[in-house]
């Protein structure tokens, strides 16, 4: 769009004087020009006005121009143009001295010129601009249309953008970590690494995590940034860098900008969907593979041996819950607990080979829980566990726990590492302990029932399962086994109803006859954690 001071120096003209020596006002875009010889004239007219006039209702008092600058310094105009020689043969120097000292441009306009003819001709300019820039605008719209058609990587919308603003462009994930640049910084020494730090850094020390600041380049010379957040998630977004903002010309760079944000939340989010297509199907595959080993103690599972999954034959298999402290005191997790636990289970899936070099993680979309599976042991487990959790928290604001299981040499095994990991879990969760790494092998909770006598046990077990501790009675005894596969499947009919190859009626029903026999309601931390107590320690009893 065309200013005031684009137009005084287009060479037509180059007659019309301009009498302040300085105005910010002369680099705001002309967007409308007007006639008037009226004094109420901000009523009137739009922002952004150009005013033109004789000023023949002044001619007697000139001074009475001071408040029509005023009116339209209030209707933010751009400036005014005063025609002299019919009516004012001068312009009065008390007029020019107020409009330099507000910094409203005045324009002296010859008597030669027809104002209506000046009008036409000014507005043929703002008009054309406007139009070659609605051009602009629409080839940059067509342009994105086309990469989302052609379903374009990343890299290819990245590239394309930085081509039409004609500066560098890099694209962060959430983590700050990049996900692809412009070819700018193909160069090794001019690395697209060297600045997402600096921006994290700026950023991690004053939370600015949108707008335009001052970095460093690779020569140490102050370059401006812009930082644009790409909204794929509502609390965790990704963004677009853009180096040397300045040097795009306006309003190319909000065209480009506004359609390059939006082309690119879309493409991250359906990636993002097709991502988690994949890590479903893993998920399941690992209740698959857990509910084998329940219902098929210390068999190894060679059916279910899949390394498309990432699973390998080893002697050392072992289940880490992970979450959020935060939430550990929620009943029910709120959306943007929900979206933690998401960002974090990705970050760990992305980074997971870092710490465990065979590790696998896998997200239950319906539990909003993360479990880690290691395949290899570790040197030291502790260790590598608060170095994930040291490394998450400089870059997610997660201040993780663990919750670990046993390790077993058998995969047929892993279902008594995924339940102790979960029962250490549920304890947790009932005390609202923030421990950063508990053990099930050493918290304590199964060590202080080996201290007790055998009754003592045998009375916690008959007040906490009642009928179903010790049953005999078929029909008890398949109510017991539906508790234990339910606890197992997180308390999830559809996943409990699967593993005993009934209908999800037929769970619904048993859960309402279990809860009958025991009185209490089962999906509660405290009394999910004394069943699952209860049901190890009497079928330990029994073995």
């Amino acid at each position: 769009m065309i200013s005031l001071k684009d137009l005084l120096n287009l060479p037509r003209f180059s007659d019309l004087t301009l009498l302040n020596t300085t105005s910010d006002r002369l680099d705001y875009p002309i967007k409308s020009v007007e006639i008037t010889e009226t004094p109420d004239i901000e009523h009137y007219i739009t922002e952004d006005c150009f005013l033109l006039s004789t000023a023949m209702v002044y001619k007697n008092q000139q001074t009475e121009l001071i408040p029509l600058i005023d009116s339209l310094i209030r209707a933010k105009a751009v400036g005014l143009g005063i025609k002299v020689g019919r009516f004012l043969g001068t312009l009065d120097a008390a007029v020019i001295h107020y409009a330099e000292e507000v910094g409203f441009p005045l324009i002296l306009i010859p008597d030669q010129y027809s104002l209506g003819s000046l009008l036409h001709q000014i507005l043929d300019i703002v008009w054309g601009t406007r139009h070659e820039e609605l051009s602009f605008a629409l080839d940059i719209q067509k342009r994105f249309s086309d990469l989302l058609i052609q379903d374009a990587s990343n890299k290819v919308i990245i590239e394309q953008f930085s081509q039409m603003v004609k500066t560098p462009v890099i694209l962060l994930n959430p983590y700050w970590r990049i996900l692809t640049h412009s070819i700018h910084f193909n160069d090794s020494n001019n690395r697209a690494d060297y600045y997402a730090y600096q921006i994290y850094d700026h950023v991690k020390h004053t939370d600015k995590q949108s707008g335009s600041f001052l970095i460093q380049d690779v020569n140490r010379k102050d370059i401006h940034i812009s930082l644009i957040p790409i909204k794929v998630h509502e609390n965790f977004p990704h963004y677009l860098i853009i180096l040397n903002p300045e040097h795009i010309p306006y309003p190319i760079s909000n065209f480009a900008i506004e359609q390059a944000s939006m082309v690119l939340s879309y493409i991250l989010f359906k990636n993002e969907r097709v991502a988690d297509s994949k890590y479903a199907q893993e998920a399941d595959f690992y209740k698959e593979l857990i509910d084998y080993s329940a219902q098929n103690h210390h068999k190894e599972p060679d059916r279910l041996m899949n390394a498309k999954f990432g699973y390998i034959q080893s002697n050392y298999y072992q289940v880490v819950h992970v979450y959020e402290s935060s939430l550990l005191k929620l009943s029910k997790l709120t959306p943007y607990g929900e979206e933690l636990l998401l960002m974090a289970s990705r970050w760990l899936r992305h980074n997971i080979k870092q710490y465990f070099a065979d590790g696998l993680v896998f997200y239950f979309e319906q539990a909003k829980e993360i479990m880690l599976m290691i395949q290899a042991k570790p040197d030291n487990l502790n260790e590598s566990l608060t170095k994930i959790r040291s490394d998450i928290a400089k870059y997610l604001p997660l201040n993780i726990v663990f919750s670990v299981g046993n390790a077993y040499p058998n995969l047929g095994q892993i279902s008594q590492s995924h339940s102790q990991a979960h029962l250490v879990y549920e304890e947790r969760k009932a005390q609202q302990e923030v421990t950063p790494i508990m053990a099930y092998e050493n918290k304590g909770v199964f060590h202080l029932f080996n201290n007790l006598e055998y009754n003592d046990v045998r009375f916690f077990c008959q007040t906490a399962l009642k009928d179903l501790a010790y049953p005999e009675e078929a029909s008890l005894i398949e109510l017991r086994k539906t508790l234990h596969v339910y606890l197992n499947s997180q308390c999830e009919i559809a996943r409990t109803a699967g593993t005993l190859f009934v209908h999800r009626n037929t769970v619904k029903y048993r859960i309402q006859r279990i809860e009958e026999v025991l009185g209490i309601t089962v999906n509660t931390p405290e009394n999910s954690l004394n069943l699952r107590l209860a049901l190890e320690l009497s079928e330990e009893e029994q073995k």
